[in-house]
């Protein structure tokens, strides 16, 4: 819409006519009359002298402020063409492989939706996509077995660069029947007397680094799993409470199998990683992944 504005001023320009510049753009008078004052609102500048009557015509004349923004408007039109049509060209030559190593629980859970997405708007693109445990992701790209990795608790490794992915807020997870599923919120004190269902890779949450020593002794795990899916079965079979990223809970908490329940002032996450070798050539197709992957920056 904002470049519409200006094309359409840039138009006004070099007609010097309301009614031409109207009629080009299929629109009324009044229309471009609206464009030219909500483009000098948002300038905060007078950018066109008011058209006044002379004898036979209307002169039209740009103030200095206009002088300069007609310029700028004109430079921004030819980069977004130029955007347009490098995105274009993009789209048609970035096909090819990508080879993407992932942990279970993002590529069970965050990874479809951005994938689907992903590939809809790349379909030359193929991705194929490999499962494994976090180290071992860490080492498939180090070993330049794979080109990107997507992994929870990304580790700092010699040679491996690392891009943040997201954050995912852990939940005490638990049976819906289970006393603390009924809470608004939880603390850490609250979990005792309960029993600890663990996910191994917890032991490298920032979360647990933040739990003070008086509190450590109530996130000893009685049962520990390599997978967050046999954490949750073990969870909905009532053998204990387990701490678990909001994500990978969502379904089984819409079907009402599972509870999650924030920790209170929250501010418990999970980081999750882009990883990929340091100073490795990116292929068009695998810069259009990264693109698609990178959480969109924020607003104002």
């Amino acid at each position: 819409m904002y470049l519409d504005s200006l094309r359409m001023f840039c138009e006004l320009v070099e007609t010097h006519s309301f009614t031409r510049t109207a009629k080009q753009h299929g629109v009324t008078q009044s229309a471009v009359s609206q464009m030219l004052q909500a483009v000098e609102r948002d300038a905060r500048w007078q950018l066109v002298h008011r058209p006044r009557a002379t004898p036979g015509r209307q002169v039209f004349e740009l103030t200095p402020e206009g002088e300069v923004y007609h310029q700028y408007a004109r430079e921004i039109l030819r980069l977004a063409g130029d955007l347009d049509r490098e995105l274009a060209r993009v789209r048609v030559t970035a096909g090819g492989t990508i080879e993407l190593a992932v942990c279970f629980s993002i590529g069970l859970h965050q990874l479809p939706p951005l994938l689907l997405r992903f590939q809809q708007a790349w379909p030359m693109v193929e991705v194929r996509v490999h499962y494994g445990s976090i180290d071992r992701v860490h080492d498939q790209v180090l070993d330049n077995v794979v080109d990107l990795g997507l992994v929870c608790y990304p580790q700092r490794r010699h040679g491996l660069g690392i891009e943040p992915f997201r954050q995912e807020r852990l939940m005490l997870v638990c049976h819906p029947q289970h006393p603390l599923a009924a809470r608004p919120a939880v603390t850490m004190p609250d979990l005792a007397g309960h029993t600890l269902v663990a996910w191994n890779e917890l032991h490298r949450s920032p979360f647990l680094r933040g739990v003070p020593r008086n509190h450590r002794h109530l996130f000893q795990p009685a049962h520990e799993f390599d997978q967050v899916e046999l954490v949750k079965r073990a969870v909905e079979a009532e053998t204990g409470v387990a701490i678990l990223p909001e994500t990978v809970v969502r379904a089984e908490v819409a079907h009402k199998i599972l509870a999650a329940v924030p920790f209170e002032k929250g501010g418990h996450t999970e980081p999750l990683g882009i990883i990929c070798r340091e100073k490795k050539l990116l292929s068009p197709a695998m810069n259009c992944l990264l693109h698609a992957l990178r959480p969109p920056p924020p607003m104002g």
